[in-house]
């Protein structure tokens, strides 16, 4: 019996322990990932269906993904920077989405919302009310027990 098995994604030769076996919501077929493979894809799958959200499509199109592979080795965004750029700039700027692209995500836009969630963070902790409060807890003594000494006269008198 063959010991190894290849990657769905890269096709590299591995062990069988050490691929992960996964179907994509939707599918029916189990396909074996490496693990880095298996990460690229979860990405992959959250960034499409946030892109789906914020532009209301079914799924992005060649366009997004290209524009996507450039933003990550032209300026080393994560998918999170991006979406959370396209998030600020349709969402709390309320631009007007006129086609389902990437194209706004630019340096200053990115520096923009970066300067927009750290002045909201900052709020946040001014609004907290960071004040410390002493609370001083009263300790109440223990009652003494009287000490009762029993006089053996006491049970005899009767």
């Amino acid at each position: 019996m063959k010991l190894t098995k290849q990657c769905y994604s890269c096709k590299q030769e591995f062990r069988k322990t050490e691929l992960i076996d996964y179907a994509p919501p939707g599918t029916k077929s189990m396909h074996s990932y490496c693990p880095k493979c298996l990460e690229e894809k979860h990405n992959r799958e959250n960034f499409s269906y946030k892109v789906c959200k914020i532009f209301g499509i079914k799924a992005p199109g060649p366009i997004i993904w290209t524009q996507r592979k450039r933003l990550k080795e032209t300026y080393a965004y994560s998918d999170d920077t991006i979406i959370d750029c396209l998030d600020y700039l349709y969402n709390i700027k309320g631009m007007k989405k006129l086609s389902e692209t990437l194209v706004l995500v630019t340096p200053e836009a990115v520096n923009e919302m970066m300067k927009y969630k750290q002045k909201k963070t900052e709020q946040l902790v001014k609004s907290m009310n960071m004040e410390t409060k002493e609370y001083v807890v009263p300790i109440q003594k223990a009652k003494e027990r009287k000490k009762v000494i029993w006089d053996s006269d006491d049970w005899l008198d009767d």
